[in-house]
């Protein structure tokens, strides 16, 4: 079948020459996207980024709560588990006699004054 100049054979379709169609699209994409969200797009952005902080702020919170409490519970088997000088058991009490939080609160502040009293615990313990 013979074909004339520059058209193409019968029943082939033209192979697509590459970006033809491509500017009008990414001109198109980039419109979109620098178009400001509709009020209800963007409510709904913002409920789904406050769902994810707040799945965040617990993870992390209940990591914080989990290193603590294992860190406590490494300084409880400690104490158990060997004999201690009553130099070092009035040392220790000391540090817990002197904490000052209060647990109905809930402050960050008292996370971090248990968390540095257990830390300070391990390290009288010499761990």
């Amino acid at each position: 079948m013979a074909t004339t100049k520059g058209k193409p054979p019968a029943g082939k379709a033209t192979p697509a020459e590459p970006g033809a169609t491509a500017p009008a699209r990414k001109k198109s994409i980039a419109a979109a996207l620098a178009r400001k969200p509709s009020r209800k797009a963007a409510k709904d952005m913002l409920v789904l980024e406050l769902r994810r902080l707040r799945a965040m702020f617990s993870e992390i919170a209940e990591r914080y709560a989990a290193d603590t409490e294992g860190e406590i519970a490494a300084v409880i088997e400690a104490v158990e588990g060997k004999p201690l000088p009553a130099a070092r058991v009035e040392k220790m009490l000391k540090v817990l006699h002197d904490l000052s939080v209060k647990p109905r609160k809930g402050r960050r502040k008292d996370l971090a004054r248990i968390g540095r009293a257990a830390a300070s615990l391990r390290k009288v313990m010499g761990g």
